[in-house]
């Protein structure tokens, strides 16, 4: 008796918007998914925010609304009001 294939588990990432955790529900999302994501988390954001990828440096990338990215664990996202330039 062949045993039945088991469903596929879901590929959630955990990352970080403004410090807070969000689950995405995969390891590629959209700049607009993961403000969603935050959004439904409950984070005081909305979809007009600019968001923003920690990199290596220590410095912040936009991230665009349409633009692709692929995430990993613990990773840190900034979303903040286009009008605030710091």
């Amino acid at each position: 008796m062949a045993a039945e294939a088991a469903p596929p588990r879901p590929h959630t990432v955990t990352v970080t918007v403004n410090g807070r955790p969000v689950v995405l529900p995969d390891h590629e999302a959209t700049g607009l998914e993961i403000k969603r994501a935050a959004i439904t988390k409950g984070l005081p954001i909305d979809e007009g925010f600019q968001l923003s990828v920690r990199q290596g440096n220590g410095r912040y990338q936009v991230v665009d609304d349409n633009k692709t990215v692929h995430v990993h664990a613990h990773q840190e996202f900034l979303a903040v009001p286009p009008d605030d330039n710091s």
